[in-house]
This record gives structure tokens, C-alpha cells and sequence, in this order.
């Protein structure tokens, strides 16, 4: 009977709100319903997308979606790791993928786990309203008749917390995050936290207990959920005649199952399976917490012997990015319902102080699971401050204005953060439009459907997910029992371009053939098929039609014409790839290669952009060009400082090919630069995005001259920074005219930091460079000219206050120019720009894409 099916107070509760108008909260629970089907609809449409553009992976898609269909065969969670069968049981234990796995059952596709997943957490804000219809009517003053007076606002009070839930981005990053276990426990957090406080204990131990079964860490969530309902049980019998005592026995029992649960699948399965793979005597993640210690007692422990070390990584300025970006989908309201952000406090405090950046970012799948406490403990936090606010403006009007705050917090994190048209998130992984299916994808169907169904398959990364319903799949290079293989070499990989070609040919040379090949995709089967390529296969890399972003009409040598070039950026990780068209206008020689760099202002080149690492010239080298076709040469993604320019050249017989550029718009499309190669216009990084690049944005006037030998040079503007790091480059960017015509000779540019006792600790001398080196016996009359140089500051270098001193010299006698100024700064042969702090914190706050990938901290400085 569940205690006479509700308490005393559950059927008062009921028979108030059956007072209010039923059409209101008829309509409001229609918008509910409305909003989570377009939740569905559209985040299974954007993943399901997101799949067909060939941007999921075999992790973690593929892998889950293997073992998954595994288990729907008999095979619970088996899956394959490098060449061996393996299984899941290694990283997670995850019995609710035996209620999943009939899924397959009905739909034999991978996408019908991203359609389930985008379902189940919309269907988290059922449990959501009904909660907050229980929360907003629970007035602290609770008198029927101010509630029957509230009934517009409680039930459009309740639709707002709802949608909070919906417009939550962390709630959403797991739609977009290919397919997580995890993604299915916001719908039971949120379903036993009503059941709870509905006193309805049958279905919160179904709640708790399918809770559990979705991973190994839900377990600990459930047992303090059933702490929870114990309190809750606890205060129903304070205030009734009749003990619960169903809910104390269900609180009990979830408590002792929970914990007993969490042991056995943390410090027993998942290390009984996890030490042959990984050599490990505990489940592998309890390394994301090495600065708290190596395994779980430590981190523990850690949390009570070493507290500032605790406190010190929850202070971190993406640390504390993290919480406001929980709790700012509500209003922050969340900080006045505690209570309930303690029973979150196991996977909040994982997350939080998790080495592993992405789980302390609000991304993937690690946070859905927190919104559903965060969201509850936010109606607690609204009657608290609408209790605070009445006196102000009465009830209706504190209400209003504290379910306003709510609204206005959900939209605003929603387009900060957020996964739909009008989200930030959507625009970074998908820049002014839906995910693009090209024929290059929809071209899959044709290889998939050659490999029989049950064969043994070795895929690419990016196709893996695609060929997944087999009991073998093995993600290339390795083979293990396949007999197939299949990888586009245009695509994402996890290997280096030349080592996927190297293994490519080590088949064809050891029995495997070439079953079919077109467009960049090559179908291997082992004692079959043909031994050369077909030449569709070259496909890829020819451009049927020219339309570049960015025209040009650069020709090296009568031979070679660059037409052209796009610029392929992932904004929310900061890499960017060059995508080039390169007309051949005649036969091209064996020896003929394109170089592409990409150079910062002082002349470094920066980004990989060899010809190895780039699939086209690997795979279609410019001497099988035929004359008048167009080919596209693209550079694999690089993390570039904050401003670079490209820089191409070609050669032939060992010898640059002359370039000429033709007339281009003002300013100029490209330069001529040193060696033969052409500087194109340089980009810089503006608030995430790429926009042209000038000059410094932060610069001021410094006048100073230098002269000697009838050739003088004046200092009008410097670019610096007040402060600069230990171990790092110090940026100085000086802005030079000349008086008259080329220097005598190539004088270079001297930069010195200098201690106290003007001994000098860090240089930077260098030829004038602006992305390339201009030497001064080539600057024509009147040049004025920016000039980077990178001052290599020592690690060891003791902090301080230190002078930074410019000047030039020649660097065949070592004679400077003398130096003169208004501010009285020059000294003979230098001039003192003026004073840099060095001290070892200073720099940038690092974001997601610096703390996940140090390389791309490069385009924050």
C-alpha cells in the first residue's frame, strides 16, 4: 500500500492543488511535454548528424555500441581492445546496457543509441516539473488559499524549472558527446529525488536501483540518495501519526545495496578484469587523481591530511569556471538549497578535482548526472529567496521576480554555453550552419555493404562506429582476426598520415589486395583483390570545381599555379588546417614538392605542415598531376600562436621556383619572402576566431632615432607586455621607418633584458622580421615596417624587476648605430624601452583546448 498509498499530508497537498484551475496545469504540463519532444527531437537529429558527417570515433561510440550489440548476442559488453577480445568490465560495470541492448532488436543501427540517449534525458524533466510544482507551492507560510492565489505562477514556475533542466548545457553536452552510460542517470536521479519527496518508496528504490545498474560511480550517488530518503521518511513520521515505515526500509536498503555495490564493482570486478589489460591492481581512473594520490583511499585521505592541496585545485580559475557554469542555468539559486548539493557531493567532487580536464569542464557526459540536484536545490534556494524578497514586493511579486532570475539564468547560460541555433557550443562545432554530409561520407555505404556482415573488420577511427555490429572489429592498424580492412586516409585517424600509408603498404605487400578504392577510401581484403589502386582513388584530392575562400593567382615557375586557399578552423580546440588548390599547368617533375609552413611575427615557423603529414602530397605527390587539374592540398590541423601567416614555396631539381604574384586587391594577398617561398596574409585569433591580422591591437607611440654610416632609422610605436615568465618567450614588437633609401649593410636589431646590475640575462637580437626576415639592405625608400622578436626568458631566472634595452648593430664588426630620443631614454648606442616584471605566474588563464592540449596554449599569448 506504500503507506496507505500517500501520507496525510500528501493527501492534503493533493486535494490543494486539485483546487487550482485544472486547465492551467493542464496547459503547463503540455509545454513540458512539447519541450522535452523537441529536446529529443533535436539533439537526435544533431547527433544522428554529427554520426552521418563521419565525426564520431571509435571512442567512444564505436566501442560502446559494440559491446552493447555484443550483449543484445549473448555477449554482455564484449568489445575489443587493440587485437584482443576484451570486455568492458575493464574501465565500467554497467548492467543497464541488458535493458538497452534490446534496442537492437527493433533497429539494428548504431543511431538508435543516440535516439534512446536523447530521449532519456529529456525525459528527466517530467520528474523535473512535477518536483518544482511540489517545491514552488511548498510556501513557508503554506496556507491553501495564498497557493489556490499562486496557481498561474506555480504551474508556469514549475514549466520554468523544467526547461532549466532542458537548457542546461552540461545537460546537453551529452547529447553531443557520441553515446555514455552516464547520459542515462540524470532521468533516475531526477525520478528518485520526487519519488522521495512524493513518499511514493516503490518507485524510488525502481529509481535507486536502476540508478546503480548505469555505472559503478552511480552506485555511490544512490546510497546517498537513500540517506535522503531516510530523512525524508524521518520527517514524515515527526508529523504524523503513523510511522513510514516503508520508506525508512527503503532508504535503508538502497543505502547498504549502494555502498555494497560501489565496493564490489570499483575494488573488485572492474580490477579483476582491468589488471590482465592493464597491468593495473585497480580500476584505471583512480589515476586522474594523481595530485591527490593513486588510488581511491588516498584521494581520500588526502582530502583530511592535506586540505590546502584540496582547496589549492578547487580555486583554479577553470575549477571555479566549472561550478558558475552549473549553477548559472539557475540564477546561482542553487547555492541557497545546499542540502541537496551535498547528496551530489560524490560526483561533484570527482569531477571537480579530477586531473582530467574534461570532466571539470562541463562537457561530455561527465556532468548531466549533477543537473538534476542542481536543479532541485535551486526550487529550494527560489522559496528561500522569495521568502527574503516578500516583504519588498509581497508574494506574488518576489515569486515572479525569483522565477525571472530563473529564466534569464537558463537563457544566458544557454547562449554562452549551449548546444542549440542560438548556443555558443553550436557554433563552434558546426560554424553558421548544420553539420555538412558530403558525397565523401554518403560514399561509406558503398564499401560497408561489400564486407559481409559477420566478417572480421579492421576500420579507421572515424568509420568504426559505422561497421560496429559485428562480433569482430578492430580499429586499424590492427588486425587481430580480420579479414577486411577498410580506412579512409582523408579522414581522422589516430595514427600519423605516413605511418597509416606505411601499414597500408605493409599489406599489399604481405597478401592483402585492394577489393575496391575510391575518393580516399580503400577496402583491403587479406588473399584477395587487385595490387595498385584504382585512379578514383586519387579522387580526394582533386577539386572538380575551383572555389576557394580566399583567391589567388600565385604561379611558381610556368609550372605550378596556387589558385587559391580555405581555412579550415576548429574554433573550440584552436587548430586550424590549410586547405590549398593548386593548378598544374604543366608536367611536373619527380622531384617536385610544395612546402607549407606557417610562421608567428618573429619569424618562427610554428604548426607541422610537412609533406608527410599531409595525405594528398603523400598519396598523389604533385609529378602524377595532370596538366590543367586542379588538386587540393591540405595540411592536417595545427595549433598556431595567436598570429602566423602561411608560407608556400615549391621546388624542382633542387631549386626554389621563382614565384609571381599576380595583381591582387589592396592590401596585398601575398609577398614575396625569403628562399623563394610567398608569404600570404597573417591571421590572428580574436576571441576564439580567426580575423586578419595587422598589427598589435595594444600599442603605443615611443619615438627614438638610430644612425650611423648616412643611414638612420627611426622607432615610432613598440607592442610589449608590463610582465613576462619564467621558461617562456617574452614577445617585443618594434615598429621602425627608415630615412632614405636600403641600408649599407644587413644591420640587425639587439634585445636585452638586464638585471640591476646591467648584466644582461635574456636576448633577443635578431634581422628585422615581420613573419619574415627583411633585411635592412633590401628595405626600399621610406619603409615603415613592424619587427617581432621572441626574448627567451631562462627558467631559472629570479624574479624581478628588469630593464629591457633595443638598439642596433652590424653583426660583421659588432659596431652599434647611435641612438637619440626626446625622452632623454637613449644612452649612447641603446635605448631603454623600459621596465618587465618577471614572476613565475604570469600568463594567460588556460582554457578547455590549453588544459586538454598544451600546444594550443600557443594562441593565448
Amino acid at each position: 500500500m506504500e503507506d496507505r498509498r500517500q501520507t496525510d499530508d500528501e493527501g492534503r497537498r493533493t486535494k490543494d492543488e486539485g483546487q487550482a484551475p485544472s486547465f492551467v496545469f493542464g496547459l503547463s504540463s503540455l509545454v513540458v511535454v512539447v519541450a522535452m519532444l523537441l529536446f529529443a527531437i533535436w539533439f537526435s537529429a544533431y547527433s544522428i548528424r554529427l554520426h552521418d558527417a563521419h565525426r564520431t570515433h571509435k571512442a567512444d561510440l564505436g566501442q560502446i555500441d559494440l559491446a552493447i550489440w555484443n550483449t543484445a548476442h549473448g555477449r554482455f559488453v564484449q568489445e575489443i581492445k587493440d587485437d584482443q577480445v576484451s570486455t568492458r568490465l575493464t574501465d565500467h560495470v554497467e548492467p543497464i546496457f541488458l535493458l538497452v541492448a534490446p534496442v537492437f532488436w527493433l533497429w539494428d543501427d548504431v543511431r538508435a543509441l543516440l535516439i534512446l540517449q536523447a530521449v532519456a534525458l529529456a525525459l528527466g524533466a517530467w520528474p523535473i516539473y512535477l518536483l518544482a510544482r511540489r517545491k514552488i507551492s511548498d510556501s513557508p507560510n503554506a496556507e491553501s488559499a495564498l497557493r489556490n492565489r499562486h496557481s498561474a505562477i506555480v504551474a508556469w514556475g514549475s514549466v520554468i524549472f523544467a526547461l532549466a533542466y532542458l537548457l542546461t548545457p552540461a545537460l546537453q553536452a551529452a547529447t553531443v558527446a557520441e553515446f555514455h552510460a552516464l547520459a542515462l542517470a540524470p532521468v533516475f536521479i531526477a525520478w528518485a529525488l520526487w519519488a522521495a519527496e512524493s513518499r511514493r518508496w516503490g518507485q524510488f528504490a525502481v529509481a535507486a536501483i536502476l540508478l546503480m545498474c548505469v555505472q559503478e560511480g552511480m552506485a555511490l550517488l544512490a546510497a546517498v540518495l537513500g540517506v535522503y530518503a531516510l530523512i525524508m521518511a524521518r520527517r514524515s513520521a515527526a508529523t504524523q501519526s503513523a510511522r513510514p515505515q516503508h520508506g525508512e526500509i527503503a532508504g535503508a536498503a538502497i543505502v547498504l545495496i549502494g555502498l555494497a555495490w560501489f565496493y564490489v564493482t570499483t575494488f573488485v570486478i572492474i580490477p579483476h578484469y582491468a589488471a590482465p589489460v592493464y597491468g593495473l591492481a585497480q580500476t584505471p581512473y583512480a589515476a586522474r587523481y594523481g595530485a591527490l594520490g593513486d588510488s581511491f583511499a588516498d584521494v581520500l585521505k588526502s582530502f583530511v591530511t592535506r586540505p590546502l592541496v584540496a582547496l589549492s585545485a578547487a580555486i583554479e580559475p577553470a575549477r571555479v569556471r566549472y561550478l558558475i557554469g552549473l549553477l548559472m542555468p539557475t540564477a546561482f539559486l542553487a547555492l541557497l538549497g545546499p542540502e541537496i548539493l551535498l547528496l551530489s557531493l560524490p560526483l561533484l567532487l570527482a569531477n571537480l578535482f579530477s586531473s582530467f580536464p574534461m570532466q571539470y569542464a562541463g562537457e561530455l557526459h561527465y556532468s548531466a548526472p549533477l543537473v538534476p540536484y542542481f536543479t532541485l536545490a535551486a526550487m529550494i534556494g527560489l522559496r528561500r529567496f522569495e521568502a527574503q524578497a516578500r516583504p519588498v514586493g509581497g508574494p506574488r511579486a518576489s515569486l515572479a521576480l525569483s522565477l525571472a532570475l530563473v529564466a534569464a539564468g537558463a537563457l544566458a547560460a544557454q547562449v554562452l554555453a549551449g548546444y542549440t541555433v542560438v548556443g555558443r557550443e553550436f557554433q563552434r562545432l558546426a560554424p553558421g550552419a548544420w553539420p555538412q554530409v558530403t558525397a565523401h561520407e554518403r560514399l561509406l555505404d558503398r564499401f560497408a555493404v561489400q564486407v559481409p556482415r559477420d566478417a572480421p573488420l579492421s576500420a579507421s577511427t572515424d568509420l568504426y562506429p559505422h561497421l560496429s555490429h559485428r562480433p569482430l572489429i578492430y580499429q586499424f592498424p590492427w588486425l587481430g582476426q580480420a579479414e577486411w580492412a577498410l580506412v579512409d586516409v582523408s579522414g581522422t585517424t589516430d595514427r600519423h598520415p605516413a605511418d597509416i600509408r606505411r601499414e597500408i603498404r605493409r599489406l599489399q605487400e604481405t597478401g592483402w589486395g585492394v577489393v575496391d578504392a575510391a575518393d580516399g577510401y580503400i577496402l583491403l581484403g587479406k588473399g584477395r583483390g587487385a595490387a595498385a589502386l584504382p585512379d578514383a582513388f586519387y579522387d580526394f584530392a582533386r577539386a572538380p570545381a575551383v572555389q576557394p575562400e580566399f583567391p589567388l593567382d600565385i604561379t611558381f615557375g610556368d609550372r605550378l599555379k596556387l589558385v587559391g586557399y580555405d581555412l579550415v578552423d576548429d574554433a573550440k580546440w584552436r587548430r586550424t588546417a590549410l586547405r590549398f588548390y593548386w593548378l598544374a599547368l604543366a608536367p611536373l617533375s619527380e622531384d617536385t614538392a610544395i612546402s607549407v609552413q606557417a610562421a608567428a611575427p618573429d619569424g618562427s615557423e610554428v604548426g607541422e605542415a610537412a609533406p608527410e603529414a599531409t595525405p594528398a602530397l603523400l598519396w598523389y605527390p604533385p609529378a602524377r598531376w595532370r596538366p590543367g587539374e586542379t588538386v587540393i592540398v591540405e595540411t592536417l590541423p595545427m595549433f598556431l600562436p595567436r598570429a602566423w601567416a602561411p608560407l608556400v614555396g615549391v621546388t624542382a631539381g633542387g631549386k626554389a621556383l621563382p614565384p609571381q604574384i599576380g595583381a591582387g586587391s589592396e592590401p596585398p594577398q601575398a609577398q614575396t619572402a625569403a628562399e623563394g617561398r610567398v608569404l600570404l596574409v597573417p591571421w590572428e585569433r580574436q576571441g576564439g576566431w580567426l580575423g586578419r591580422f595587422m598589427e598589435p591591437r595594444e600599442k603605443y607611440p615611443l619615438p627614438a632615432r638610430f644612425a650611423g654610416d648616412n643611414w638612420a632609422v627611426r622607432l615610432t610605436d613598440i607592442a610589449v607586455r608590463p610582465s613576462a615568465a619564467p621558461g617562456r618567450d617574452y614577445p617585443v614588437v618594434l615598429r621602425w621607418a627608415a630615412e632614405g633609401g636600403p641600408a649599407p649593410r644587413d644591420y640587425r636589431v639587439f634585445v636585452h633584458l638586464r638585471d640591476a646590475a646591467g648584466k644582461t640575462v635574456a636576448t633577443g637580437d635578431a634581422t628585422p622580421t615581420w613573419f619574415t626576415p627583411s633585411p635592412t639592405n633590401q628595405w626600399p625608400s621610406g619603409l615603415s615596417t613592424w619587427d617581432a622578436h621572441a626574448v627567451a626568458i631562462p627558467a631559472d631566472l629570479t624574479p624581478g624587476d628588469y630593464k629591457l634595452v633595443i638598439g642596433w648593430y652590424d653583426p660583421e664588426t659588432g659596431k652599434r648605430l647611435n641612438a637619440s630620443s626626446a625622452d632623454g631614454n637613449a644612452e649612447g648606442n641603446e635605448y631603454v624601452i623600459g621596465r618587465v616584471a618577471v614572476y613565475p605566474l604570469v600568463g594567460s588563464r588556460p582554457d578547455l583546448a590549453c588544459l586538454m592540449t598544451p600546444a594550443a596554449c600557443a594562441s593565448q599569448e
